[in-house]
Parts: C-alpha cells; structure tokens; sequence
C-alpha cells in the first residue's frame, strides 16, 4: 500500500534547474524516509504555452505517473477527500493548483511526487486502531518563527518542561 504522498511543484526563471535544487532533490532521493515516486519538468514560455523538458540528473523519472495525476477526471476529488473512519489517511489532502494557471509566464517548474515512508507505521497504526487523523498542514514561516522556530535554529527542539 502507498502512504502519504506529496506533490511538490518548485518554480525557477533559469533555463537549467538551478544546481542547490538538483542537489537537494538527490539527496532526498537517498533519504530513508521518503521515497521519490516520480520527477516532471515544465516550462511556461512568455507566450503562456508548456512545454515538457527533460532534467539530466532524474534521467530515470519521466513524469508520467504526475501527468496521469494531474489528467486524471476525479484527482480534485480524490486529491481532496479526507475521512475520518479508518480508511482515512494521515495527512488531508488538498486540490492540485492548475499548473497552467501557477507557473508564471517564462519559467520552469520541477515537479516531485515524494511518497512519504515514514508516516506509513503511523497510518497503520490507526488504521489498525481506535485512532483516527483530526487534521494536518504545513506550518508556514511566520508560524514557525511566532512559535520561536526561526529557519536559522538548531534542527532540534526541546520543548519547554
């Protein structure tokens, strides 16, 4: 079974994804706790057309699996279902931005689908269980920093006892 699934769509103005990105993405290939489903590459030129391109370094992914995610007639709905029975997954999903209308014109986006491995024991859990997810979401910047978790702290937090 698949856990949680993430899809994550980085834009730049570069021609080539810019090298701390391709970096990043590897070594987020090599992470034990997620695991890189697949890689889709787009370019939005001035005139507003896409186009797809390929990434050298992720000569293994050709995006196909997203594009099927992106086509697919019922991915709004199913992209954007929660339950709160034991089928439910860990994290709400969320309807998919239309790309065509996200990407500004003359830019290139990368697009990742990263499974995430370490919330599938938590998923069986309560799957398994009399547990079942309430809510989920990314915490933004600001968020983070009135919670004094500044981007520029040490990667561990304690809290206050």
């Amino acid at each position: 079974m698949i856990g949680t699934v993430q899809i994550l769509a980085i834009g730049y103005k570069q021609s080539r994804l810019p090298k701390a990105i391709e970096q990043q993405v590897s070594l987020l290939k090599s992470s034990p706790a997620v695991r890189l489903i697949d890689v889709y590459a787009i370019a939005k030129g001035k005139n507003r057309v896409l186009t797809e391109h390929g990434i050298e370094a992720f000569g293994k992914f050709d995006g196909e699996a997203i594009r099927q995610l992106l086509r697919s007639s019922g991915a709004a709905r199913v992209i954007s279902s929660y339950t709160v029975d034991s089928s439910g997954f860990l994290v709400q999903g969320t309807p998919i931005p239309d790309l065509k209308e996200s990407i500004p014109p003359g830019t290139n986006a990368v697009i990742l689908l990263i499974e995430h491995l370490w919330a599938r024991p938590l998923e069986d859990a309560m799957r398994n269980g009399d547990a079942f997810p309430l809510a989920g979401g990314w915490a933004g910047r600001d968020a983070l920093s009135d919670a004094g978790l500044g981007i520029n702290e040490p990667d561990v937090f304690t809290p206050e006892s």
